[in-house]
């Protein structure tokens, strides 16, 4: 056989194995439900995750009660940041004041959106009302600001401080009521009026915390991994176990399988974080959720506690609720009444949320008195995250900055962030 044939024939047998040894690894790949449009994945994040919105099957039948991933990644992976727009108020007001960018301002056009429609809230004529009883600041008071035509009722945090909110165009005097007394706000000013009473602050408090998750298709990307962080959250608190009680409410949106799945409060916190354990990404379909008629349940169905206590809602998403009137009316009366009854909203703004999602979180914040929080692309978990449009913060481990937070409302103790990349990973104590 000539040296031309041999090499022909070498080449055609090449040829012919190399496309065997293919349809054979294609059709194993096929199989392999792992990699199958719309399959499912055991630790979203890592792999490619649904697109926005996108349905994304469970990994188990996702029916109450069922176990879905009780292992879960490591805690002390992903990282985040926190902003908090009552310290930090000015800055919040030079959003709405035209730059070079934005001749109106960056969060002017989503405070007339927000305005237009729903019940009317305000938050660029803050009052700060510092209240003690001999230097000691009083928790869980109720304060209220009012006239004839509009009020707004908060209560104050462990620092004895109250922020109260005046209509955009204030017409005064306002009457501030506190503890059976009067104060006479005659103009505005952004210094904080100190009051005080004759009253102490009970010797006991509880912490009553609430976890509200949004887990539709588009949280896959990280809801795993938030499960652990919420989980290890849980169980560092610096406090003492018996003064905690814990809730829990899980939403999608109209058309799932569920819109709201509720846990009340509870000194069992082992079972919660089972219920946690539990949880699973599904449904959505759209960009907007039922975030309106979740917080409504949290605020409205809660058992929050009557008693002397600190009470801190966590709202994790990814999602606004949906832009009508019905929805953005109830989403801040939710607000209004988290105020009302002295519920701190601490969001933890996810993946794939937009300005006006941020705006409306720092909203849910700033009303009540709490901490705007956002998840970063730094530990290179999930999809990719928004920066907020704050000034220079410390990004951190997401469950030692909850921690930190947590711990501060409750104690009074304020503790400085540790960046990520200064601290063991993993350690949260």
């Amino acid at each position: 056989m000539s040296l031309f044939k041999k090499f022909f024939l070498f080449i055609f047998i090449f040829t012919i194995t190399f496309i065997l040894y293919g349809c054979s690894a294609s059709k194993n790949l096929a199989d392999d439900d792992y990699f199958a449009p719309g399959g499912d994945y055991e630790i979203p994040g890592l792999d490619a995750a649904p697109s926005d919105k996108e349905d994304a099957k469970p990994s188990e039948p996702d029916a109450e009660g069922d176990e879905v991933n009780n292992q879960g990644p490591i805690a002390g992976q992903i990282t985040a940041a926190a902003w908090s727009d009552t310290e930090n108020y000015d800055f919040w007001l030079s959003l709405f004041e035209s730059t070079q960018e934005n001749s109106a301002g960056l969060f002017s056009e989503y405070f007339m959106r927000l305005n237009e429609y729903s019940s009317s809230i305000y938050t660029q004529n803050m009052i700060t009302v510092n209240i003690t009883n001999d230097n000691n600041p009083l928790e869980d008071l109720s304060v209220k600001v009012y006239n004839d035509n509009y009020s707004f009722e908060t209560k104050t945090n462990v620092f004895g401080n109250a922020y109260l909110f005046l209509p955009q165009n204030p017409t005064f005097p306002y009457t501030i009521e506190y503890n059976d007394q009067t104060y006479e706000l005659s103009s505005y000013s952004k210094e904080p009026i100190k009051l005080t009473v004759d009253k102490n602050n009970s010797n006991t408090k509880l912490l009553d915390l609430m976890f509200v998750i949004d887990t539709t298709g588009s949280m896959g990307d990280e809801l795993e991994y938030l499960k652990s962080e919420i989980k290890d959250v849980i169980e560092n608190i610096n406090t003492d176990q018996n003064n905690i009680r814990l809730s829990l409410l899980f939403y999608r949106d109209t058309g799932d399988q569920y819109v709201t799945r509720f846990y009340n409060f509870t000194n069992n916190i082992s079972e919660q974080i089972n219920n946690i354990s539990n949880q699973n990404a599904n449904g959505g379909g759209d960009f907007p959720e039922a975030v309106d008629q979740a917080l409504s349940m949290a605020v409205t169905q809660g058992s929050w506690s009557n008693e002397p206590s600190t009470k801190l809602l966590i709202h994790v998403l990814d999602a606004p609720p949906h832009t009508s009137k019905e929805n953005l009316s109830l989403f801040t009366k939710s607000i209004l009444q988290a105020a009302q009854k002295g519920i701190h909203i601490i969001p933890v703004a996810s993946s794939g949320i937009d300005k006006w999602t941020e705006y409306l979180l720092r909203v849910e914040a700033l009303i009540t008195g709490g901490t705007y929080t956002y998840l970063t692309n730094d530990s290179g978990i999930g999809n990719d995250h928004i920066d907020a449009t704050v000034e220079s913060v410390v990004v951190e481990y997401l469950n030692a900055m909850l921690i930190r937070l947590i711990n501060e409302y409750y104690t009074g103790i304020k503790t400085e962030p540790i960046p990520y990349n200064q601290t063991n990973k993993n350690t949260t104590k």
